[in-house]
């Protein structure tokens, strides 16, 4: 079931994300859609990565032995 969403955009905007949606075949309307459902799945998968890797640093999965971690510097070898 879809519902409706009203914007309120610059005139030059929708003209040019018309033109663009166009070019890919689509209507305005299923272009915003399909941006907004990327955008939408992107930031989830950033939550879940993010939870994900506090779960493991509570359970002890990312323990480093009480050694502290290398700086950036060594992890990247600019330290020369």
């Amino acid at each position: 079931m879809s519902r409706n969403l009203t914007l309120r955009l610059p005139p030059e905007l929708v003209r040019r994300a018309r033109a663009l949606a166009l070019k890919r075949g689509l209507s305005l309307n299923a272009w915003v859609a399909e941006l907004l459902e990327k955008e939408v799945e992107r930031e989830e998968g950033l939550e879940e990565a993010f939870s994900r890797q506090l779960s493991w640093m509570r359970q002890g999965i990312l323990d480093t032995g009480g050694m502290p971690l290398p700086s950036r510097e060594e992890v990247h070898d600019r330290a020369s």
